[in-house]
């Protein structure tokens, strides 16, 4: 089962934070920790402790990018386009000699503006990912 050390070691090892950028007792980390044991799922421990533990670390991750200090995660915002707007996703593009259209599947047509937040950056689409292979009773449809 996910523990915030883990998640500590996750912030490290695998966003590659040191912490000299992110002290291991900034209030962003727990914040968003507590957020993300809050956010997914129990039902899928059940099915994978190991699924839940990345879920929720994946999960917290996502949070940390969208609320973490500015010092230590602003320029990964700015590259992601993490605080840019985004309405929904594409299903058509053209112009004057070019024409390209996506099928939208039924999951992404009923994303919540939280779920396309976490669309934008990795952390939370592994999230997204292993939420959504539990079907529409865990939220996602």
């Amino acid at each position: 089962m996910p523990e915030l050390a883990g998640f500590i070691l996750f912030i490290r090892n695998t966003m590659g934070v040191n912490a000299d950028a992110l002290a291991d007792d900034d209030p962003a980390v727990s914040l968003s920790w507590s957020m993300s044991l809050d956010w997914v799922n129990r039902q899928i421990a059940c099915i994978s402790p190991v699924l839940y533990s990345q879920a929720v670390y994946n999960l917290a991750a996502s949070f940390l990018l969208n609320f973490g200090p500015e010092v230590a995660f602003g320029p990964v915002r700015k590259k992601l386009g993490i605080n840019n707007f985004t309405a929904g996703v594409i299903s058509a593009s053209s112009d004057e000699s070019t024409s390209q259209t996506r099928v939208v599947s039924d999951a992404l047509k009923n994303l919540s503006l939280a779920d396309l937040q976490q669309l934008k950056d990795p952390y939370g689409r592994w999230y997204l990912a292993i939420a959504q292979q539990y079907g529409d009773l865990w939220g996602l449809t």
